[in-house]
């Protein structure tokens, strides 16, 4: 009998945390078009609110881990694959909601008083995918993943793309290419905005963990050697 309602238990928490599944790819389809701020926020809380939910399955789940080993090793096994894959889901479609909240004065924030009035025209003018994009390429250079010669290679071909800048632009990027008192990380964080104005960026663009730093460096210094 006991048996029995541990049973049951566990083919419940199988159900709860299949429909989470499916809410969860509801959550994922709905974000691929939606761009109202509100809504999205309205996602991140429901996310929250996920992963509790998570949090308590994997709870119960240990419960009943300790309590049926040896009775029931296959289905127990089939809940934590289950379990396993909700908690990657959802790590995933945070990251991606983290990425598309991004607005103008977040990446703004970023850069100082004296930045933000060099970049602050440039950046304004961006749409959500460029913000994704040069918040991703920005993170990647803090984070050393962008080499200091493919900085430099970089750095290069924007100077001689400057005349394409809004005229207004024109000095201040040229003086910070060519500054000698800041290094090249720096001067490609705060050059790299006016990048996605230079290019038309058509890769598929993977938010959060999955971008491809490489690929997308390689397809936008391929674009900005296009004159």
């Amino acid at each position: 009998m006991l048996s029995q309602i541990f049973q049951q238990r566990l083919t419940d928490l199988l159900d709860n945390i299949t429909q989470d599944q499916k809410l969860l790819k509801e959550f994922e389809e709905e974000l691929s078009v939606e761009d109202n701020p509100r809504i999205l926020k309205k996602y991140k809380k429901e996310i929250k609110r996920q992963k509790e939910s998570i949090n308590n399955y994997r709870q119960e789940y240990t419960e009943l881990e300790q309590q049926l080993i040896g009775i029931s090793e296959p289905q127990m096994q089939v809940v934590g694959n289950q379990l396993q894959l909700v908690e990657s889901q959802l790590q995933q479609i945070d990251a991606k909601l983290n990425i598309v909240l991004i607005n103008h004065d977040s990446l703004l924030n970023r850069y100082n008083a004296a930045e933000q009035s060099i970049l602050r025209v440039i950046i304004e003018q961006l749409n959500q995918t460029q913000l994704a994009l040069t918040e991703n390429i920005l993170n990647a250079v803090a984070a050393n993943q962008v080499s200091e010669s493919e900085m430099h290679q970089m750095l290069a071909v924007l100077e001689e793309r400057i005349p394409s800048l809004p005229p207004s632009s024109q000095a201040e990027i040229t003086e910070i290419i060519k500054s000698p008192q800041l290094d090249a990380k720096h001067k490609i964080t705060v050059t790299f905005p006016i990048v996605p104005l230079l290019v038309n960026y058509e890769g598929e663009l993977e938010l959060g963990t999955g971008f491809n730093i490489k690929s997308a460096w390689e397809q936008i210094m391929n674009k900005l050697g296009r004159k």
